[in-house]
């Protein structure tokens, strides 16, 4: 299987997804705004805290005539009360940040869960299922730890630095250019190390998605089956933990250059307040109240530009997620899938007349030259029962896929009841396949996906035509006891006839069964069509088989070859020719003369 896409976008450039976050926020501009309002709020009022204990040391405490008590208690008071006001305003802030900051993830992976169902089948055939949790889960875990903070972050940094700074030039020009002196090669240091860092994070964030892929496929049932018949249980744990030790490597470096950014901005916080001293002693009329308010002030400054550097590795990090995750945002879906107005009238039972015109089609990964399916042209009456055979690779499988409406024909038309069809019709087309899939949950739970209104009866009902019933019932919980993950817990000829059953609940116009009994053997097989067929006796039901030699209740046999039409007719007429590939085939399954 492939690690890639079938389809993706060209990587974006590091401006472009700068861009595409931005318009992430762009619906919450005016929560934005109100943020950006108390953030400056918060660094006003903390930028009034410092000038406040300059005024305690130059007139309440050291000012002429000695100690002002009354203004000593007046700023005291002032001090307190605005130091409430921070917290309440802290508080505000951070609630509204949060609440943006949640609500654009929640877009975000509601978008890329709604655009990975639209992709084309091929696509999920030619993808790792891990690859895409990975992209789901992990991806948009980083995603969202990056941008909680990345909002308040910003804000609070930007805009407290500013105000910080503005104090200080208030204070002293000179001493605050003492103190800013060195930022402008902590911003340098910082950018030069993000690039690095966004780029081992995007390495890590494929090595996580391998690792996922590796847990995915190599802990389900069937793969640790295999792995235990051939003796490859201590190969699979040695590949998991060859990936492990890479991805450790991968945390050590990324947690490295995060610390270098960091490590500069320290370097900066502690020499720093030696140059303001300098700068204090060399000049005149700086007031030692001045002093300890700049001082105080260098506090305010450093906290929000270590915030910038937090959120600056922060983002980098989440970089490589937020591409990986546009990557996915940027594919094709299938066109037929594409949200919309339908143009066509709503899906909706009727009698079950199927036409195909010259319908080709081909997969996107197909390398050779014969597509699945060429030209083909069929005309199945409504309420008729049509066998579907061929050797493998014949096109069947496409077949029924284009008539459910899986697949949009390359070049040609499918309609039903006059209706073009071109993506799934429920209602209109049921199909029930060779590999059954059951979710976890109970029997019940299952068979009630195809129709979530099924009474128990109709449960029953569904269930007894396809010879399942009593089985369920054998079961210590009925219809409630759990099939497990996949349907392990209940044998291959179980989860088939569950399958079946729930596809008959649907109750559609037409039946398409692509090998859904092959888990049968061959007399379960003839009851459990003959049934399913007088049950939706005028209602089209087309049947895909490879073992058809006792199966004598259907009208019309279509054998294709090679993704065309070879013989098409009723099912004695292609008896008769005994030349023919029908009749050959049934002679040697059923051992006839």
């Amino acid at each position: 299987m492939h690690d890639r896409p079938l389809v993706a976008s060209e990587k974006a450039p590091a401006t472009g997804t700068w861009r595409r976050v931005v318009r992430l926020f762009m619906p919450h501009r005016l929560a934005i705004c109100f943020v950006v309002l108390l953030v400056v709020a918060y660094s006003a009022l903390n930028a009034a805290v410092p000038l406040l204990t300059q005024l305690v040391f130059d007139r309440a405490l050291f000012g002429a005539g000695g100690p002002d008590l009354p203004l000593l208690a007046l700023i005291a008071g002032l001090a307190a009360a605005t130091a409430c006001a921070v917290g309440v305003v802290d508080l505000g802030q951070t609630w509204v940040s949060a609440r943006v900051a949640q609500q654009v993830v929640h877009a975000l992976r509601v978008e890329l869960f709604g655009r990975l169902q639209r992709m084309p089948l091929a696509f999920f055939a030619a993808t790792r299922g891990g690859e895409i949790q990975s992209r789901l889960a992990n991806d948009t875990a980083q995603i969202e730890h990056a941008v909680k903070d990345t909002l308040p972050g910003t804000l609070s940094g930007v805009i407290g630095f500013v105000a910080a700074a503005g104090a200080m030039v208030a204070l002293s020009p000179r001493l605050a250019g003492a103190a800013l002196v060195l930022a402008p090669i902590v911003v340098w240091v910082a950018s030069r190390s993000g690039r690095a860092l966004k780029n081992v994070s995007e390495v890590s964030q494929r090595s996580r998605a391998h690792l996922s892929s590796i847990v995915a496929e190599r802990l389900c049932l069937g793969a640790v089956t295999l792995a235990r018949v051939h003796g490859r249980s201590a190969d699979e744990a040695g590949r998991f933990a060859a990936e492990s030790r890479r991805l450790i490597r991968l945390g050590v470096r990324s947690g490295l250059v995060a610390q270098g950014v960091l490590s500069a901005g320290h370097v900066f916080f502690v020499l720093t307040p030696y140059l303001v001293f300098v700068a204090a002693g060399l000049s005149d009329g700086i007031t030692p109240g001045t002093l300890v308010a700049f001082t105080v002030l260098q506090a305010r400054l450093y906290q929000p530009l270590w915030q910038l550097l937090h959120v600056s590795t922060e983002f980098r990090s989440a970089q490589g997620a937020f591409e990986r995750v546009f990557d996915y945002l940027d594919m094709e879906p299938a066109p037929e899938l594409e949200p919309g107005p339908d143009p066509r009238p709503a899906p909706s039972p009727g009698p079950g007349a199927l036409t195909v015109r010259e319908a080709t089609f081909r997969y996107a990964a197909e390398d050779r030259d014969r597509p699945a399916l060429d030209g083909v042209s069929l005309t199945l009456a409504a309420g008729s029962t049509t066998l579907v055979v061929g050797p493998s690779g014949s096109g069947k499988t496409t077949l029924g896929h284009l008539l459910a409406g899986l697949h949009a024909p390359t070049e040609g038309s499918v309609r039903v009841d006059g209706a073009e069809i071109g993506r799934p019709s429920p209602g209109r087309v049921c199909i029930a396949t060779q590999e059954p899939f059951l979710f976890q949950g109970s029997i019940a739970d299952n068979l009630r996906y195809a129709a979530p209104d099924a009474t128990a009866d109709d449960l029953v009902r569904a269930c007894r035509l396809a010879h399942v019933h009593e089985r369920i019932m054998a079961l210590s919980d009925g219809y409630d006891s759990l099939v497990g993950e996949r349907g392990a817990l209940l044998s291959g000829g179980e989860r088939q006839r569950i399958a079946l059953a729930r596809a008959l609940l649907a109750d559609a116009s037409v039946l398409v069964l692509d090998e859904a009994t092959s888990a049968l053997d061959p007399m379960t097989e003839l009851e459990v069509v003959k049934a399913i067929l007088a049950e939706r006796a005028g209602r089209t039901t087309v049947m895909i088989t490879h073992r058809f030699g006792v199966l004598d209740s259907f009208d019309t046999v279509v054998a294709l070859d090679e993704g065309r039409v070879a013989e098409h007719g009723a099912r004695l007429d292609l008896l008769g020719d005994r030349h023919g590939w029908y009749a050959r085939t049934v002679r040697a399954q059923t051992g006839a003369a």
